[in-house]
């Protein structure tokens, strides 16, 4: 019977945050319902939870809309949220698609709007088509001295593919409206690629002096290595770069495929180009 109470109990006390939590969300947007045609971003949609919530927030980035009243078009970057639970999180996570015009109804804040309804997910509209195929255009960045860069807009970062050291591997750095962010970042990488030989086996050997124990931990749960014990020069060799990430003010990741040394794990090696080599870490 106790059981039986307590169950009902959390049922009760679920229903009550959910139902806290939905008016919170619905009162940060005016109350004045607009019908809309917008264009959706190259992100697709995506969801988010803090803390102790029931709910998670779906979004999805809108790079243009149309107010369907007075048939007047805004470019601007605006986040589409709505509330959705774990039930229908999938669901919802395919609800809009990604680089696509759709008609909505929604209530609209100053950066953002809440969605109540999707009217047509393939809403024919000639202004936002011009928009859309504007934005399906590629976006490139030039540097004098590392070449060609091309933004992957899904997660707005600048890649080219180079080699570090001999090995071939993608050099990244983040979007950004302000010029003086990505020249910082780019200063980063002119560092590092100036005498990368010297900062690969000084990166490489941080790596080993960090985690060659781990590594080895690792070794003995492997029933089937043919290893006795992974040595610091073994470590090193194992080690193969994978990608580069650069940011303003010198700070820097790279990531290393691990030779399986942790079963097909990331190294992680974060720095600044002042020399300072921060953390070597295991992840993916």
């Amino acid at each position: 019977m106790n059981n039986k109470i307590s169950i009902l109990a959390k049922e009760l006390l679920a229903k009550l945050n959910k139902s806290s939590e939905k008016n919170r969300f619905e009162n940060a947007f005016p109350k004045n319902v607009v019908e809309i045609a917008a264009v959706t971003g190259a992100s697709g949609v995506a969801a988010s939870k803090i803390g102790e919530e029931t709910m998670w927030t779906a979004s999805i980035d809108l790079i243009a809309w149309k107010n369907l009243k007075n048939d007047s078009v805004v470019k601007e970057h605006v986040r589409l949220q709505w509330l959705v639970d774990d039930n229908n999180l999938e669901e919802s996570s395919e609800r809009l698609a990604e680089n696509s015009i759709v008609k909505l109804q929604v209530r609209k804040a100053e950066e953002s709007m809440m969605l109540l309804r999707v009217l047509d997910t393939d809403y024919k509209d000639r202004d936002l088509d011009n928009i859309l195929q504007d934005s399906l255009k590629p976006v490139y960045f030039n540097d004098n001295q590392l070449g060609q860069f091309e933004l992957d807009k899904s997660i707005k970062v600048f890649e080219k593919k180079t080699t570090w050291a001999g090995e071939e591997c993608s050099l990244y750095f983040d979007w950004d409206v302000n010029e003086e962010v990505i020249a910082s970042a780019l200063g980063t990488a002119h560092v590092l690629f100036r005498d990368q030989e010297e900062w690969n086996e000084k990166i490489r050997k941080f790596a080993a002096d960090k985690l060659l124990d781990t590594a080895n931990d690792w070794l003995q749960d492997n029933d089937e290595a043919e290893l006795k014990e992974i040595t610091k020069e073994m470590f090193i060799d194992f080690m193969s770069v994978d990608s580069i990430s650069v940011y303003p003010g010198g700070e820097f990741e790279i990531f290393f495929f691990d030779g399986d040394m942790f079963w097909g794990h990331s190294i992680i090696v974060s720095g600044k180009n002042n020399g300072e080599l921060t953390s070597a870490e295991i992840a993916g």
